[in-house]
Order: structure tokens, then sequence, then C-alpha cells
């Protein structure tokens, strides 16, 4: 028997180790004629277990004994034959399907360089494909879905998880594929439920992370992580994450679904007061939110606003308010009650200010004139993640105002035991590492 069919039939048996696997791999992409031969016998052993699964259902089975080695080719061979001889039975064999976990659903114009199949709607094993010309679409068996344009080079690893070396892709991924891992040369992308841009330029140098609508985050091989969220991107090199950037335009952003929903940014309109006006103790980078204790001297609240001019809201079904919380470095937590409470104010039309970052107390709107609008808790020991505020009351008071902008106030109920208590920090729209403030409407 030659090599190239021993190696064959020890991977069929799940019989190689991890240096005959590359030195497999190797073989089939320098050989044409065994790359053919493979995949015959793939395709040979997957329509045997299909029948074998008819047959068995049906009840209908002719026993044929198992053979007492591991099948061969040959033996596979008699096997196809007694398929069309018998029509139905079952065949008992240890060779084992191989473990397909993608389709390649599209070719356009397409020309591959790759020890897979290329045909359109062939079943994909484990390995990498290398996109010479044209564009492709590879669909995992979790449902997510990559399209790629040439060139490009990609690993396939698993339903969850592939790694792209080189080219520039797009990657949707629904409910199903949640937690779908992108790799890349210098770290890895998460997805968070989304559809995000992903171009890597071959050398290893620099990798380009675009949110088109959804969430990711982005993790170097440092350890540094950094969450996207629609309309955001950053670049990954060897030397790390960079910065976060925002599309600081004045003009609404919006991406409807199938859902039709309307994602509005705080386009820079974020900001903290603090009670004693001392601007020292704020940052523009995080919303601070803290109710001293005492005479209340460093309480801050968090303003958000947002323009909704070219929003109908008879069309309007569900709002929601989204903010996220990140990691403080003002004050202490063990000073904090085990559950902190936050109560959401709003106020419609508020435009008395100038959005900058030394607004007096005095000047910003009365808890008084305010309505609530919704609460929401944050345990202690949590130090980050996303809160999204739904009510009854924050729709209501979005459609009975109508009004073109509106204006949120969050205020801590909750004090500290003592002093030096944790300041609670929030994100604000030029935060590093996470996203602005945001509201959410669906149609």
């Amino acid at each position: 028997m030659k090599k190239e069919e021993e190696l064959v039939n020890r991977y069929l048996n799940e019989d190689l180790n991890e240096d005959e696997l590359h030195e497999f791999d190797q073989l089939l992409q320098e050989d044409p004629k065994l790359r053919r031969s493979f995949y015959d016998q793939t395709n040979v052993i997957s329509a045997l277990e299909e029948e074998f699964e008819k047959t068995e259902s049906s009840g209908k089975v002719i026993e044929i004994q198992p053979p007492k080695r591991k099948l061969v080719p040959y033996g596979l061979a008699i096997a196809a034959s007694l398929i069309l001889s018998i029509g139905v039975f079952a065949v008992y064999f240890k060779t084992k399907t191989p473990n397909f976990v993608a389709t390649l659903k599209e070719n356009e114009n397409a020309a591959w360089e790759s020890s897979l199949p290329t045909t359109a709607g062939s079943k994909l094993i484990p390995g990498t494909m290398n996109l010479k010309a044209g564009v492709a679409t590879i669909t995992f068996d979790s449902g997510a879905e990559i399209t790629m344009e040439a060139p490009c080079k990609i690993d396939i690893q698993d339903p969850m998880r592939a790694k792209l070396y080189q080219g520039n892709v797009i990657v949707k991924a629904p409910e199903s594929a949640k937690g779908f891992i992108l790799e890349t040369p210098d770290g890895y992308a998460v997805d968070h439920g989304t559809s995000f841009g992903v171009f890597a330029n071959g050398l290893g140098k620099e990798t380009t992370f675009n949110v088109l609508e959804g969430s990711i985050s982005v993790h170097s091989e440092q350890g540094e992580s950094l969450y996207l969220h629609q309309n955001e991107s950053t670049k990954l090199t060897p030397g790390g994450i960079g910065s976060k950037l925002v599309n600081q335009s004045t003009e609404i952003i919006t991406h409807k679904t199938d859902g039709k929903s309307t994602r509005i940014p705080a386009n820079g309109k974020n900001l903290t007061i603090i009670r004693n006006n001392q601007f020292e103790f704020l940052d523009p980078d995080h919303l601070m939110v803290k109710l001293d204790t005492g005479g209340k001297p460093y309480e801050r609240r968090s303003l958000v606003n947002f323009m909704t001019s070219e929003i109908d809201w008879a069309e309007i079904k569900d709002a929601g308010l989204r903010i996220n919380l990140v990691p403080s470095k003002w004050g202490h937590r063990v000073y904090l009650p085990i559950t902190n409470r936050f109560k959401v104010l709003a106020v419609a039309g508020f435009t008395g200010i100038e959005w900058i970052q030394t607004l007096n107390w005095e000047e910003a709107p009365k808890i008084e004139d305010c309505s609530e609008v919704g609460t929401f808790e944050i345990p202690r020991s949590q130090d980050s993640g996303s809160i999204l505020l739904k009510t009854p009351d924050l729709l209501k008071f979005l459609k009975e105002n109508q009004s073109q902008e509106y204006t949120f106030i969050i205020v801590r109920e909750t004090s500290e035991t003592k002093g030096s208590g944790l300041v609670h920090t929030f994100a604000s729209d030029s935060h590093p590492q996470s996203s602005g403030p945001s509201l959410e409407l669906s149609y």
C-alpha cells in the first residue's frame, strides 16, 4: 500500500498523531489526485451512514456481519455496490464519518487553492482555504456565516471558530452562533450577536475590526480586551489593541434589521455634574454617579442627551436606554451596600446648556422637574457589564412627549456605608474601551 493511501485510511480511522496530520494536510495541498480520492472516499462514507439511518428507521434491515478489521477503500466499494443491489440494509463498520463543520455556500467567480473541496454546496472538514480570486461564502454548522473577498486565507476550525490570516471578510452570526470566535494573527474577536467586518493585511502587522450591527469584543495576545458596538471600529497589532473609533456625526445613526430597530447614540452630548462644582474630580471618559454621605459635596449625577427629531413616535413599539458599566478607579467597593439602586429620570426638550464637561450643578435640570422612567440595581461585586433599561414608563414618556430631544439623568439612590465609597462609572462616548450610551427603539 502506498504511503498516501495508508495516511488516508488511518485518517478515516482517526489513527493519525499531530505530526502525521500535518504531513497529511501538506500532501493534500500538493497532490490534486490525492485530494480527489480523499474527497470521494469521505463522500462514500457519508452516503453509507445516511442510507443506514434511513433503513434503521424503516425497520426493514438485512444484517451483514461486521468486518473483523477496519474497512479499507476496497471494502467501501463493496459496501457501496451492496447499497445498489440490495436497496435497504444496515452496514456496521468502525470508520467514523469525517467531522464536517461547515458548508461552502456560494462561489462568485471564485478561484481556490485549497486541500478542501471548492464546489458550491460541498461540506467542509477543518482545514485551510485560500481564495485567490472572486468572492465566496462559508456557512458554519452553528449558523455563523463568513463572506470573503480575494485574496483571502482562512482556517476553518470548528462550527464556532475560524482563523483569518489574510483578507477582507464579513461575519454574520445569528443567535445560534452567539460566541463565535474569529482568530487573527494577533488576537481574536468574540461575537455577541452581530455582523462585523474584519480586514487582515496578511503581513501580521495590523487587523481592522468594524462593527456593522450588534457588538463584539476584541482580545489581544497581551490579554487586553475592547468592546465594540454598532458603528465602532478599532485596530489590532502585535503591540495590542488601538483606540476605539466612534462615528461622531451629528446625524442619527440607524440600522434597521428584520425587526425594525433603531439605535441613537448621544453623539458627544453626555457628561457628569458634581455638587461642589470641583471639576478636577471628573473624567470626560466616564459618566460618574455617586450619592455622597454627610453634606454630599461630592455627589455626582450623569446626564445623557439624544436627538430624536427624525423619529415617528406613533410607530415605536418598544424603547430602551443602554449604558455600559466600566471599572472605576475612584473610591472603595467595600464601603458600598451589597446591592446598589439607581433611578433614571427624563426631561423632554432640554436645550438650555452647552454640552461641555464643566456644567455647574445649578444649571442642570432639577430632579423635581423630571419624570422617573425606571430603576436598576448593580451588585457591589460587579464592575462591568451592559445595562439596558426597558420599562413601560420609559416608553410612555417618550411617546406622550414626542419631543425632538430627550435628556436622561442617572442618579444613585443608595449611599456609601462610610466615606470614600466607590463612584460608579459608565462609559461616555469618548471611553477608549467601551461604548457610550444609546437609545434603542423598536418599530
